[in-house]
């Protein structure tokens, strides 16, 4: 008796047993008792199988999200490691963070928005560090 399901039906084969009059009052309470507990443990049997096949598809899910992320970021490196040259590194005043920014886009503005604390980073020519 493993299951749910199996252990009432062992109660249900049981209370059949004892041969109780489903006309008295208790026997109908008992007979109700047993048909709830098969229909919950029938219910738990089949979110039980649900949630093995959402188990299932979500980390395929998450393999693909992998095999995504590393072809994506492959990518992005090769398509920028040869621009490195024009990035500057800087580092965020209020999260830390290291952001590395186009040169261009520094001598147009004195004034970003870090990527990771979103928060405004002023410019100022002592921050900007040598090139990447």
């Amino acid at each position: 008796m493993h299951s749910i399901i199996s252990k009432v039906s062992y109660l249900k084969g049981l209370v059949d047993g004892l041969k109780i009059d489903k006309n008295t009052n208790d026997g109908k309470v008992i007979i109700e008792i047993v048909d709830v507990l098969k229909s919950i443990a029938e219910e738990i049997e089949n979110i039980s199988e649900d949630q093995k096949d959402m188990r299932a598809y979500i980390d395929c899910m998450n393999k693909d999200l992998a095999d995504l992320q590393d072809n994506l970021y492959d990518d992005d490196y090769e398509a920028y490691k040869d621009e490195g040259e024009n990035f500057t590194e800087i580092q965020c005043p209020n999260c830390n963070d290291t952001v590395y920014v186009d040169k261009d886009i520094l001598e147009r503005r004195k004034e970003l928005t870090c990527p990771n604390c979103h928060n405004n980073i002023y410019i100022k020519d002592d921050d900007v560090k040598d090139e990447v």
